[in-house]
């Protein structure tokens, strides 16, 4: 079916409901990053792959939003004769609807893919013209959209102790603690995030992120609900204080809840407004309260922090064999492509103790590719690995007891252009200034931020992504909602873990990125960071000239860091060339 029927049919729906307006957000009924195949609506309807989209379709004209790591992509990926691409970043798309719409006009939302504050924000937005939401039971796109899924055997698994850190009746008592200062008897969890790391318990229901689909009513006093799809393990695991039901049980487990309880907590930024509305009608008083988990979670204890730097150490040896081999392949005049060198750095992982896969789709982008951010390497696209540009890969892995997510820029061949060094240099002195950074527990995300990007500022260069991004313990390699971002508000604790990756991007020409996970920590009632991705990075690349004395010192004793903590576990000649990469500048 092309793009232009596909939107035929929603418009025909769109007017049997009586509505002008349909939205349709990338995400599915858990509010999830990476999603299943059978949630993939955005893309099939509009060929787009990025994991952020948003889609307002009317009876008129079509647009996408998208933020500023996807523009290129979308505008490559979408026919925009369908499709008027827009950037989220400048525009906000409800803003922007409702300077569009005219007096009573009706939107039409799918209630199991907007939250609760999606809904009261867009209600508050468009209220001034009297226009009104309809809310969709079900999924509107879904009655014409049937796709062809594979079949998964679904597995959940207790995560050990040993990785955790903490026993899930130890984290359901730090809980409940929370619950009884606020006089909250009965909470709805509907996050998979939250809900796997509260009850140690991990699946591999979505490739990249090893959650749990589920639901859990947590009650205070009486029996908990936890609704799943897979649940036959789990009820001597969790004792007698759980009863489990397949999540198609929902609606009944709902009913029966009502029925003896009156009151329930939900967490709006979380919770689809169909729980909402359901319980509502049940006749069930729903008051909003922040999942717990959320804050708990970002916290790493002993355990967690100790399994994130052992993961490192064993990716960071992927890693560097990744890099040798490349560096021998390209010697020897080998043709080697984008789609080869990623499968090659996954061989080197997957090896590894205690990997589990990875945690999100390799980015392998040579030259051109490089400058498209989220970049995904197909047949049509594979570029070869050719002398005189750069090439940027951005890989991670989920780990028992870990995540990875690293980015490295490198020359191909010897002679990098005075450009190519003049930029790397500047990407490179933010991520070092902003690694060595010394600050205050008052200290937010944006004052971060604009260390990162400072240099690249000195010749009105930037970057259209955040910095940084909180990262899971074997959980999401993107965990919400801390940052390190032109707009963050985030506040920042001992053993929280993020990334530190600023860019640079020459649309059609070449991209720079430097990545690493840091570690905050506290000494002294001040926090710093302690750098934990140990990979080499690219000294052919810096201009020395624009370093200073702190610059010099900080990467030679990150190399040393690099090759004392790798070389041991490297055979003869992968360590003298990681000897030759971690030399003093």
């Amino acid at each position: 079916m092309s793009n232009k029927k596909k939107i035929e049919k929603i418009t025909n729906l769109l007017k049997k409901k009586d509505c002008d307006y349909y939205l349709l957000p990338r995400t599915d009924k858990f509010q999830n990053e990476f999603i299943s195949e059978k949630d993939e609506r955005v893309k099939w309807l509009t060929g787009f792959s990025g994991s952020f989209a948003f889609v307002i379709i009317s009876l008129n004209k079509n647009f996408i939003f998208t933020d500023g790591r996807y523009i290129d992509q979308a505008k490559k990926e979408i026919n925009q004769k369908n499709f008027k691409v827009l950037n989220i970043s400048n525009t906000n798309p409800i803003l922007w609807l409702k300077n569009k719409m005219k007096l009573k006009e009706k939107i039409l939302l799918d209630s199991w893919l907007f939250t609760s504050n999606n809904l009261n924000y867009i209600k508050k937005v468009i209220k001034k013209k009297k226009c009104e939401v309809i809310l969709n039971k079900e999924i509107l796109i879904d009655q014409i959209w049937k796709p062809k899924l594979r079949n998964i055997d679904d597995k959940i698994f207790i995560r050990d102790k040993k990785h955790s850190g903490i026993s899930f009746e130890r984290k359901i008592k730090y809980v409940k603690e929370i619950f009884k200062k606020k006089k909250i008897s009965s909470f709805f969890f509907s996050s998979p995030e939250s809900i796997s790391w509260l009850l140690n318990i991990r699946g591999n229901q979505i490739r990249y992120t090893p959650v749990v689909l589920s639901f859990l009513i947590m009650n205070l006093n009486n029996e908990n609900f936890f609704l799943t799809k897979n649940n036959i393990k789990l009820k001597k695991y969790l004792g007698s204080n759980f009863k489990i039901f397949s999540i198609n049980d929902l609606k009944k487990i709902l009913i029966n809840f009502s029925i003896i309880n009156k009151e329930i907590f939900l967490d709006p930024n979380k919770t689809p407004c169909f729980i909402e509305k359901f319980l509502l009608d049940l006749g069930v008083s729903v008051k909003y309260f922040e999942d717990p988990c959320v804050n708990l979670m970002l916290v790493k204890n002993h355990a967690e922090i100790n399994g994130s730097r052992n993961c490192h150490v064993r990716d960071g040896v992927s890693i560097c064999r990744f890099l040798y081999w490349l560096s021998e392949k390209i010697k020897k005049k080998e043709k080697i492509t984008e789609l080869k060198a990623s499968e090659k750095l996954f061989d080197f992982r997957k090896n590894n103790k205690f990997f589990y896969d990875l945690s999100f789709e390799t980015i392998s982008g040579y030259g051109a590719n490089g400058s498209i951010i989220h970049y995904r390497v197909t047949k049509n696209t594979n570029k070869v690995l050719k002398k005189n540009n750069l090439y940027l890969f951005d890989s991670g892995a989920q780990y028992l007891d870990g995540t990875t997510d690293v980015t490295r820029t490198i020359s191909i061949g010897n002679k990098p252009s005075l450009e190519h060094k003049d930029l790397f240099t500047r990407v490179l002195k933010g991520n070092v200034e902003l690694s060595s950074s010394i600050f205050s527990e008052k200290t937010m995300g944006r004052a971060l931020d604009k260390i990162a990007r400072k240099y690249l500022k000195k010749k009105k260069y930037d970057y259209p992504h955040g910095t940084g991004h909180g990262v899971g313990n074997f959980l999401s390699v993107h965990e919400g909602p801390i940052s390190i971002s032109k707009n963050s508000k985030t506040k920042f604790k001992s053993g929280m873990l993020l990334t530190n990756e600023p860019g640079f991007y020459k649309s059609n020409k070449y991209g720079i990125r430097i990545e690493n996970i840091l570690l905050v920590k506290k000494k002294n009632k001040l926090l710093s960071f302690e750098v934990l991705t140990l990979a080499p990075i690219d000294i052919k690349l810096i201009d020395y000239k624009l370093l200073n004395l702190k610059d010099k010192m900080w990467i030679n004793n990150y190399h040393d860091n690099v090759f004392n903590k790798i070389s041991k576990y490297l055979d003869k000649k992968e360590t003298i060339w990681l000897r030759n990469k971690t030399l003093p500048i």
